[in-house]
């Protein structure tokens, strides 16, 4: 590889370093492209990913029905995580984009309630993780 390097620079004056990082999202798209998302590839996995989330959801105490717009209505459109204002227009995949976050998990035992919802960013609502709400508060203070 080092004679290769020498005789393409002796011949262009430099090696192509610089055209590495395109040529590595060039094939990382390619290769997402032919094997596709992985729920397409390994669909067992994606339905028991569904599963065990349908589980939570079933499982926890259901007081009342609301929809996410109720939450984040009552609540301002205001992060309750990072007490900064939520843009209502911006889509799902955006960190910043509205969430609907229980204080206590549904894996911890919480109820889908809305004594127990509050609006929060995508971003923040994914660090908090299936943390209590005081940690989780501790630890997005800590990282901003």
């Amino acid at each position: 590889m080092r004679q290769l390097q020498r005789d393409y620079k002796a011949e262009h004056g430099v090696w192509p370093h610089h055209r590495y990082p395109e040529s590595q999202r060039a094939a990382s798209l390619r290769r997402r492209h032919k094997h596709g998302h992985w729920r397409k590839q390994y669909p067992e996995r994606a339905a028991a990913y569904d599963a065990r989330r349908r589980a939570l959801v079933t499982q926890a105490r259901t007081d009342e029905t609301f929809a996410p717009i109720d939450i984040h209505t009552r609540d301002g459109w205001t992060c309750q995580l990072c007490h900064e204002p939520i843009d209502q227009s911006i889509a799902w995949p955006h960190p910043k984009s509205p969430s609907v976050d229980h204080i206590i998990p549904l894996s911890k035992g919480g109820a889908h309630a809305l004594s127990n919802a509050q609006s929060a960013h995508l971003g923040c609502n994914s660090s908090k993780c299936d943390r209590e709400m005081v940690d989780a508060v501790a630890r997005i203070g800590q990282a901003g």
